[in-house]
């Protein structure tokens, strides 16, 4: 069986700088990208991010800080390998490929992420987004799925929908499972059509939304590489 991985880097130094972390960023991403191939033989077959002297799910990492060489992190989902001495790999979180993976690059980039913030008008800050031609919003609610529902939120969110905006519902906390259904608004979320979790993170989220606006027969709760 052939295995292929992709495993992006970086680094918080340029490479030519006398403390830069390039190096071994680059060794590192190289080691894990041919773990399938020399012994041990880690059967990796997903796309990764490695800084910083841990591997990552791409679509589960973030950049979270600017001034540390530990400059990425995964909320959300346990860190593939850890690399210093020896590489030590979390087989358990491997991404487990069943069947034939059938690639699709068409993206509908008419996608656009709403943060909900509390006093703020959102016919005044994003107006109608569908008629200016955005397609899906990632609307960003508080803890499980709470909202405002005594002020312009619903009523914009209403109009929206009404119109044909495909919206998508995640948390602006980093880590836990939604519920919106607990809450008067965030059932009346639900009962607008707005679809509900799985929690990804707000960059994987977007290019999911994008890639199911182009797809229709893709839908946002069907796990596709790990991220939900």
């Amino acid at each position: 069986m052939s295995f292929f991985a992709a495993v992006v880097t970086g680094s918080q130094v340029p490479l030519a700088m006398p403390r830069s972390d390039a190096r071994q960023n680059l060794i590192d991403s190289l080691t894990c990208a041919v773990a399938a191939h020399y012994p041990p033989h880690v059967p990796l077959q997903e796309v990764c991010v490695c800084f910083g002297g841990k591997l990552y799910r791409g679509n589960r990492a973030q950049k979270q800080h600017t001034a540390t060489y530990q400059a990425f992190a995964s909320p959300s989902y346990p860190h593939l390998a850890q690399l210093g001495v020896d590489v030590e790999w979390n087989r358990a979180s491997l991404l487990q490929v069943e069947g034939v993976y059938r690639p699709r690059f068409a993206l509908d980039p008419r996608v656009l992420r709403v943060p909900i913030v509390p006093g703020v008008d959102p016919q005044v800050a994003y107006g109608d987004m569908y008629d200016r031609g955005v397609r899906g919003c990632i609307l960003e609610a508080f803890g499980v799925g709470n909202m405002p529902d005594k002020d312009a939120w619903m009523p914009w969110l209403r109009t929206q929908r009404k119109k044909g905006l495909v919206v998508y519902l995640r948390s602006q906390s980093a880590v836990g499972p939604l519920a919106p259904h607990l809450y008067k608004s965030g059932s009346m979320a639900l009962k607008l059509g707005v679809e509900a979790g799985p929690q990804m993170t707000p960059e994987c989220a977007v290019v999911k939304l994008m890639l199911c606006l182009k797809h229709p027969d893709l839908p946002m709760g069907m796990p596709l590489a790990g991220e939900l």
